[in-house]
């Protein structure tokens, strides 16, 4: 059903099957025919989730003996979706597809879930991210700007990261990063140069880190647990740089004196 999530947009980019069945007794005598359903009473199903999506195969309906209807019809595009990006990169999302009949109320047409229907590909190519469950349920829905209230389905995944990427793109060398800038207390105090240089280095290196994540999400308005660890580790580094050079400036003095005063004894 879904073949894509993008975290920036918050949008899904879905293809999916859908299928009603009703029973109509004027349509009797056309059993074993395909008829349009602008021809024929049809309840028309909307998404609650805006954006669209397009119909891939043609609007027909199959009449069976005694009126039975069956519509069937593949449905692809993109929605729009809620992600709750707390505890990313680590997260799961439940990702939500409701539909309802636009005119008409639920004591007019009232859905039914169809267990032979329901499910999902066995592969699926979803970059990023595992389907690990799906679910749905037959819900009331009261429609703002309508007065009566509907029917709807609601088809809900739960989709979990593939965190193996972002450990060993983001996380293993944020750690070592942090290891480099320790290496600082091991370099004599005389080589103010190597200690300042390789302090620096891996400060801005943090930075470009903080940088190169923030494309993959949106703008929030709080951390994502990553964020919390880019960070942290950015002021381990920083704290490193300062407690070292800090801790010799009076051994660096000494030196500048011992020099000042071998050079005037020349």
């Amino acid at each position: 059903m879904c073949a894509k999530i993008n975290d920036v947009d918050q949008t899904i980019t879905v293809d999916f099957a859908l299928r009603l069945r009703w029973e109509d007794e004027r349509l009797a005598p056309y059993a074993g025919c395909r008829l349009p359903v602008d021809k024929i009473w049809f309840p028309e199903l909307v998404l609650i989730n805006s954006g669209r999506v397009f119909n891939r195969w043609p609007e027909l309906v199959s009449v069976d003996e005694g009126g039975a209807v069956t519509y069937l019809q593949r449905q692809s595009g993109t929605l729009s979706s809620y992600h709750q990006l707390l505890e990313f990169p680590f997260d799961q999302q439940f990702i939500d597809v409701t539909l309802f009949p636009l005119d008409w109320s639920e004591d007019k047409v009232l859905l039914k879930k169809d267990q032979s229907f329901e499910g999902i590909f066995d592969t699926l190519s979803i970059s990023d991210w595992q389907i690990v469950n799906v679910s749905s349920a037959v819900e009331t829905f009261a429609p703002t700007s309508f007065p009566t209230l509907r029917s709807s389905y609601r088809f809900t995944f739960e989709a979990e990261r593939y965190v193996s990427y972002y450990f060993w793109k983001i996380i293993l060398p944020v750690c070592l990063i942090v290891v480099m800038s320790w290496s600082v207390f091991w370099i004599e105090a005389r080589e103010f140069g190597t200690q300042l240089g390789l302090s620096a280095t891996s400060v801005l290196t943090m930075i470009a880190f903080i940088f190169a994540t923030t494309n993959m999400l949106p703008r929030l308005e709080y951390f994502t647990l990553l964020d919390k660890f880019i960070a942290g580790a950015t002021v381990i580094s920083l704290r490193s740089c300062l407690r070292e050079h800090r801790l010799d400036l009076p051994r660096l003095r000494e030196l500048s004196f011992v020099y000042a005063y071998s050079g005037s004894l020349k």
